[in-house]
């Protein structure tokens, strides 16, 4: 895959407070492009299945860690 913002390296490479910053802003675009479908006023329309994937690959890096700690915990209580 290619070194994009939104590639598994780089998003590991961000804290949960900025992932959750970027879930925000990329629910917010996905809100924006689908509105600009409603209107007519988007002419590339593959920037919605883009964006579903990103907020895809962001929740996978935010569940990812959750569990993660409550794994972590788990090992520690059991």
């Amino acid at each position: 895959m290619k070194d994009t913002p939104y590639s598994s390296e780089q998003l590991k490479q961000r804290n949960l407070d900025e992932l959750y910053g970027l879930l925000a802003q990329l629910k917010r675009e996905l809100l924006d492009l689908r509105i600009m479908l409603a209107t007519s006023q988007i002419k590339q329309t593959h920037k919605i299945k883009e964006t579903r994937k990103n907020i895809a690959r962001v929740l996978t890096e935010i569940n990812a860690r959750v569990n993660e700690t409550k794994g972590k915990r788990r090992k520690h209580h059991g």
